[in-house]
């Protein structure tokens, strides 16, 4: 046995016995915990209490910490209650403080005093749920309602109509009411024909209503009704929400990706934002139209949709094959990763359980768990964009901690069945009957699903694509599993992250399942989750001192503990301090994966609103902290791979399988589509076998998919850069057979301007050709990757613009056309012109404007100049070309080009390509080739100044440098 192994066996048995002593001492000591008696919800005040309070109050609560409103929202209190004994100070609403102390002395019933009058309120109303919108009076009450229970004097349903003024009818002429911003007041006409008096209060979309007692009733009613709207309409509302969740959430999403962040935390974020912390307290009103009550139930039912399918992405990301070759390195680092954060999580559930902690299924075993699992998560998908991102996952730092996180990640999913069932279940012998349920679910899907669902790899082999019939199957098995787990008691999202894992693990088939179900998941479902989150996450519930500090305790626990688990795992197996510090802050990552649990947590009712809030800060923080400490441990980039290092490993390739001599000289073909190959290829190929001659470098930078920020993405990347690395490899074979030096790399992206211009200044390159796309031949000034590359490639650049469909065969039938002005970026078109001319034999021409007689603005001598020029240089004839003054003139001499090529302005940022050459190159329907001077000094370009002309003014009369 080997020391590290010895190290491993005595690292597990301590752990192993800090793990039995933490759960037994803990679970044992918080069996006699209790929480705080519940008393939230609308309780109505009787006199002489009410003159302070108003006849109607609601009560939040979060564990000992209770506040008391106004059914308009104003904070009338923050009181604590400790042992049923309910204390603070209370804002009159005529002003001035009274001292409150009361207790719940019946189930429903508060009873005290209040600045020494006595005080009793009883309990009329439920809490709202999580998320719901902040209580506010309407503007109007006009509308169709509902009421519950059926009221004996109003019956079921009535409709109110705008009278004037503030006074309202109902429908039917059976009563007046008058509304003043909340409060409520009229006369009805009651079904047994009675008139009585009406007082009430609105708030949102719901009305209280108190009827006196009269006619034949003999005691008052107190009923609830609610405003209802025609199913087209509510539909049409939701629509409204999904599109200002879906723009905000992609706005968010590209902000923070400026920042280097994951962009599903952007929209996170987003969702947070839209919720009652900042859209709700701003612009209460507006949120109120744009999330009405009605809508938000509609919202989570679509939210859980898109969750259970975003899982059964995540299960289908999944590929423990990575662990092949570090097992024990990984199991140690993963498994301390889990362990210790959990013990901590467990352990600060103790006295956080009596402080915040709502009475629940399960008691305080699953806050513990749950509190446990929330501290112990590592987001796997944000995690896998990370090391994409610096290029880590071949190195080793990189590729143990991706298969820790893969364990890390199976395991947190284990874990949340485990506390959802412990919520759920409630005594031990249901617990145990969920458990086994679930272990008989999972082993169903494994034995008996797997191999069924199996063939549909085979119809992808026959077909290439999946057929919609599996594809119906895939869907139905997806979601039939998300309903056996909930039937179950272990929550949908263990149904569709099972389903995920028990797909066949083919590279073909992950792709294309995934492309068929991604962009609807990724950009429409998952942001209303967060939406759906972010209307339940209320940080202004942390209005006390004691939440501030609970929640900077929690932040501290949850980072020192898996940073510091991490950390000490990888010391443990042999890493340095400097890695093991990487790989801490690596594991840290929760993103996502952590706002599932806490919403299932949540909807458990194992956790308060309050704690939910300080848990989703928690989650934001230790997903933002990764980048910024990570740039600090290795600023470098150290623990990645340098741009570039796949040249090195193809050229030991191409040296390994050709006795070629490699040139010194290079030209980088870079296609952003596989149809743009042969077009560069037609341009590339003639200058790399000029002289001096010149290695071809074709690279092909594969961006990550476009949810990847979401579920990881590594195996359809995987899949994109075996297609992309097999079809450059083709085409170095071909170029290697007719005797052109070449190589030939692909490679993830995440910046392919930045990468391409680092490229090619690594291998110093001469020219970068890339291919463009139509909006380049746009007004605005290029952008993307082509900008990038513009903006930062030390060398010459090149971007040709032409239709897939094109065919670029440069020859004698085939003339090269350089409009020429004289200025540096038209010396840089016409050189690289005149060195295709002498490659492929094409007529070159030289196309300038004619004068309007005086010969002041005439092109004739410029263009004389440089066909000297070019011939002296290279060998070549070009033929001045002069074209009518005016566009039209120009474009009709452009129009019979077999390649136009084009010099870019040194101004090219601020001007693009100027108005002329804009219009030649969006009307000309030759190829054209956008040139870019570098930094060399050009080979043409005379030393003296010649005359320039500004293609930009022709047939204005205007000259100047272009």
């Amino acid at each position: 046995m080997t020391a590290s192994a010895r190290r491993l066996i005595v690292y597990y048995a301590i752990l192993a016995v800090v793990t039995v002593v933490v759960v037994v001492v803990v679970f044992a000591a918080g069996s006699d915990e209790k929480t705080q008696p519940a008393i939230a919800g609308g309780y109505d005040v009787a006199p002489p209490a009410a003159s302070c309070t108003g006849p109607q109050v609601d009560v939040t609560q979060s564990g000992q910490f209770v506040g008391l409103r106004k059914p308009d929202g104003t904070v009338l209190s923050r009181a604590r209650l400790r042992d049923g004994r309910l204390k603070g100070d209370v804002t009159c609403a005529g002003g001035g403080e009274r001292a409150l102390v009361a207790t719940v002395a019946v189930k429903g019933v508060l009873a005290g005093t209040l600045g020494g009058v006595p005080l009793r309120a009883e309990l009329k109303r439920d809490p709202p749920a999580p998320g719901a919108l902040r209580p506010r009076p309407p503007p109007s009450i006009a509308g169709k309602y509902k009421l519950a229970p059926r009221s004996d004097c109003l019956g079921g349903a009535f409709e109110l109509e705008k009278a004037g003024g503030n006074a309202y009818e109902i429908k039917g002429g059976t009563g007046r009411l008058v509304y003043s911003d909340g409060p409520i007041a009229g006369r009805v006409t009651c079904r047994d024909k009675s008139v009585r008096a009406v007082t009430g209060q609105a708030v949102n979309r719901d009305l209280t209503l108190t009827v006196p007692a009269g006619g034949t009733a003999t005691a008052p009613e107190k009923v609830a009704a609610s405003k209802q709207r025609d199913f087209t309409r509510l539909v049409a509302a939701f629509f409204l929400a999904v599109v200002v969740v879906m723009l905000f959430a992609r706005l968010m999403g590209a902000a923070v990706a400026r920042f280097r962040q994951p962009r599903v935390m952007g929209e996170v974020l987003a969702g947070i934002l839209l919720g009652p912390t900042v859209f709700g307290l701003l612009f209460g009103d507006l949120q109120r139209a744009l999330f009405p009550s009605d809508v938000i139930p509609l919202i989570g039912v679509v939210a859980n949709l898109g969750l259970i399918f975003y899982m059964f992405l995540v299960g289908l990301e999944l590929d423990l094959s990575q662990l092949r070759g570090r097992l024990a390195q990984t199991a140690a680092i993963s498994n301390t990763g889990v362990a210790i954060p959990m013990l901590a999580g467990i352990a600060v559930a103790l006295p956080t359980y009596t402080l915040i902690g709502p009475p629940s299924n399960g008691g305080f075993t699953a806050f513990a768990l749950f509190m446990g699992v929330s501290m112990s998560i590592t987001a796997f998908p944000v995690l896998a964009r990370i090391l994409v991102e610096r290029r880590m996952l071949r190195r080793p730092v990189g590729a143990l901690a991706l298969a820790s996180a893969a364990i890390d990640d199976v395991s947190a999913w284990f874990l949340i069945a485990l506390a959802t069932a412990v919520a759920t279940a409630g005594g031990g012998f249901d617990v145990v009957r969920t458990i086994l349920l679930a272990g008989a679910f999972c082993l169903v899907m494994g034995v008996g699903v797997r191999p069924l669902i199996a063939r549909v790899s085979r119809a992808y082999d026959e077909a290439g694509r999946v057929p919609v019939t599996w594809i119906t199957a895939i869907f139905a098995m997806v979601l039939l599993a998300a309903f056996t787990t909930e039937e179950i008691g272990i929550a949908l999202i263990f149904g569709g992250f099972i389903a995920g894992t028990v797909m066949p693990r083919h590279a073909g088939l992950t792709e294309d399942v995934t492309h068929r179900m991604e962009d609807f998941v990724v950009l429409l479902l998952l942001p209303l989750f967060f939406a759906y989150t972010g209307l339940k996450t209320n940080v202004l519930l942390l209005d006390r001192p004691e939440l501030v500090v609970l929640t900077l305790v929690l932040l501290v626990v949850a980072i020192a503990c898996k940073y510091g688990g991490s950390v000490l795992a990888s010391r443990v197996v042999g890493l340095g301090w400097r890695e093991s510090a990487v790989i801490g802050a690596l594991m840290n990552t929760r993103g996502l994966t952590e706002l599932i649990v806490l919403n299932l947590a949540l909807e458990k009712g194992v956790i308060s609103e309050a704690l939910f809030a300080a848990l989703v800060l928690m989650a934001l923080v230790t997903t933002f902290m990764a980048g910024p400490v990570l740039n600090r441990l290795d600023p470098k980039n150290e623990f990645g791979e340098p741009v570039g290092a796949e040249l090195d490993r193809a050229r030991e390739e191409t040296a390994a399988i050709t006795p070629m001599p490699i040139p010194e000289q290079s030209i980088l073909v870079a296609p952003q589509t596989e149809a743009a190959v042969a077009q560069l290829l037609a341009v590339a190929v003639p200058l790399a076998t000029s002289e001096p001659p010149r290695e071809l470098i074709i690279a092909r930078l594969i961006e990550p998919p476009r949810g990847a920020s979401v579920r990881g993405g590594l195996q359809t990347e995987r899949f994109q850069l075996a297609e992309a690395a097999a079809e450059v490899d083709r085409v170095r074979a071909d170029l290697l057979a007719r005797a052109v030096p070449a190589r030939a790399v692909a490679f993830t992206s995440t910046d392919v301007g930045s990468d391409l211009a680092k490229l090619a200044e690594r291998e110093d390159v001469d020219l970068v050709l890339l291919d463009g796309r139509r909006p380049f031949r746009g007004d605005g000034v290029p952008r993307g990757e082509i900008g990038s590359v513009l903006r930062r490639a030390p060398s010459d650049v090149a971007v040709l613009v032409a239709r897939e469909d094109a065919v670029i065969a440069l020859g004698p039938e085939a003339p090269l056309v350089v409009p020429f002005g004289g200025a540096e970026h038209d010396w840089a078109a016409l050189e690289l012109g005149a060195w295709l001319a002498a490659a492929t034999g094409a007529p070159l021409r030289l196309l300038g404007a004619s004068g309007d007689g005086d010969g002041d603005d005439d092109a004739s001598r410029l263009l004389a100049t440089a066909s000297l020029l070019v011939q002296r240089f290279v060998g070549v004839a070009a033929e001045p070309l002069l074209a009518e003054s005016g566009r039209e003139g120009l474009l009709q001499a452009a129009a019979g080009a077999g390649l136009l090529v084009i010099g870019l302005s040194d101004r090219w940022r601020e001007e693009g390509l100027g108005p002329v050459r804009h219009e030649i190159a969006g009307a000309a329907p030759a190829p054209i080739l956008f040139v870019r001077r570098g930094l060399r000094p050009g080979a043409l370009a005379p030393r003296t100044d010649v005359t320039q002309f500004t293609w930009s003014h022709v047939g204005a009369g205007v000259s100047g440098v272009s």
